[in-house]
């Protein structure tokens, strides 16, 4: 009994140390809360003008801000699929997002703009009454998701 009392404690204090260390790095990094458009990035890392020139030789989406800065998005934010829909990338948008090493973003929320009011971007199965953030078959009855947007 007292050999699994002892593990146990030694657990507990390992685990919360884990856990306040992790907590620690999520609190250093800034949230930012930006404005501007999602844009292809090709392979020289140059953004693309257009909404309308990417294609399948575009390597990574990234967010250009209306001052001209340049953000990247982390490679495995599943968030940023919403970018590969040629409407959203024509919004004016704002995101909110967690700002990483080397300027780059993870996504938390993405809104678009229209004459001063925020609207949240979304796909939605009215059949399953599944909403979701990429574009694509509902996981659920494969039914293609219905972009949607809503005033926030």
């Amino acid at each position: 009994m007292r050999r699994l009392l002892v593990s146990t404690l030694i657990t507990a204090i390992v685990l919360s140390a884990h856990l306040r260390a992790g907590y620690a790095r999520d609190a250093d990094q800034a949230l930012v809360v930006v404005r501007g458009r999602a844009v292809c990035i090709d392979s020289a890392g140059r953004p693309l003008n257009s909404p309308f020139a990417c294609d399948e030789t575009y390597r990574s989406v990234g967010f250009a801000t209306k001052d001209g800065k340049l953000y990247r998005f982390l490679p495995t934010d599943a968030m940023t699929a919403m970018f590969t829909d040629m409407r959203v990338r024509q919004r004016e948008l704002q995101i909110t997002a967690r700002l990483r090493a080397g300027d780059q973003l993870e996504l938390i929320k993405v809104q678009s703009v229209k004459e001063g009011r925020l609207y949240d971007l979304f796909y939605f199965c009215e059949v399953c009454n599944i909403r979701a953030y990429a574009p694509g078959p509902c996981p659920c009855c494969r039914n293609e998701m219905e972009f949607r947007e809503t005033e926030f």
